[in-house]
């Protein structure tokens, strides 16, 4: 259960905020150490530490146990404490049992319920995680100021950065327009957030050659048009629901498929349309796992 309850604080964790040196990887790296305090839990690897519960001591990323999600403060703090707490709902009946029994029930709501919000991210995360099967999931509600909702990243062992984003979009000066927003992308060539990520950027940049290439790529097969990543303007996907965009790599831009809902809906409905959209993605999908080396069209 002490590996559970790391993955699952691990997802808490904005993509940005991951230690480096240090891999992305959910499981433990190095020696997994747990304690119980009054009230809280203490739980960390050799990267980083977390504490569930009442108080603090240090611990790198701080994650408040409450009766329902609530918002704890407005953020965008890089770790210290979680802009959103955790309930029972967000860990499930095996393992917020598992807490209860370490730290006692959690603390009385009080502040802002995300209840809609953590429902949202759930249904979303049932309706895509058969599609993207060994790839993790990353929380995003902090430093971004048009999205929230989950960054999807491709399986370690693929040595790739290509990611899914999945969750609600707005224009910053509208934030009550909330609809579904999806991303499918990767880093363009050289754009590396940490030293560590050479190689799979240097893979990702072949792969989106193959991608987008007029006969065979399998984003050019969503289209009926073989030279769109010729032309840097966005391409319009008209068989798909919603506004649906491929963004040639000529413009620079970190996506390459750009998705918003068309209007506002229900939890349900936009986990539904999101599927909709990876399910589209599936060919592309299948294959990142390849390492290229070198591209030969003959």
């Amino acid at each position: 259960m002490e590996k559970a309850l790391f993955h699952r604080l691990w997802m808490e964790l904005d993509f940005d905020d991951h230690p480096y040196p240090g891999s992305h990887s959910p499981m433990p790296q190095g020696e997994l150490k747990m304690t119980t305090h009054e009230g809280a839990i203490t739980i960390g690897d050799d990267r980083i530490t977390f504490r569930l519960g009442k108080g603090e001591d240090g611990e790198d990323s701080i994650h408040r146990w409450t009766s329902e999600p609530t918002k704890m403060n407005d953020g965008p703090e890089r770790m210290g404490e979680h802009r959103w707490s955790l309930s029972p709902k967000d860990f499930g009946l095996t393992l917020s049992a598992f807490i209860a029994v370490k730290i006692g029930p959690p603390e009385a709501s009080r502040g802002t319920s995300i209840l809609n919000e953590r429902m949202l991210l759930g249904e979303l995360r049932n309706a895509l995680a058969p599609h993207l099967k060994s790839w993790t999931w990353h929380l995003e509600v902090d430093n971004k100021t048009d999205r929230f909702g989950w960054y999807v990243r491709a399986p370690e062992e693929w040595d790739s950065l290509f990611t899914i984003f999945v969750g609600l979009g707005w224009n910053p000066e509208y934030p009550e327009n909330k609809r579904g927003f999806l991303l499918f992308e990767r880093a363009p060539p050289g754009e590396l957030d940490r030293p560590d990520e050479e190689e799979a950027n240097r893979l990702d940049s072949l792969r989106t050659v193959a991608l987008c290439n007029d006969q065979r790529g399998a984003l050019t097969k969503m289209t009926n048009e073989p030279e769109w990543a010729h032309v840097s303007t966005p391409h319009h996907i008209e068989d798909l629901p919603g506004d649906v965009q491929l963004w040639p790599p000529s413009m620079g831009r970190w996506p390459l498929l750009v998705a918003r809902q068309e209007e506002i809906t229900t939890s349900l409905e936009t986990a539904a349309w999101a599927a909709t959209i990876v399910e589209s993605l599936e060919p592309a999908i299948s294959t990142l796992s390849a390492k290229i080396e070198k591209l030969n069209w003959k």
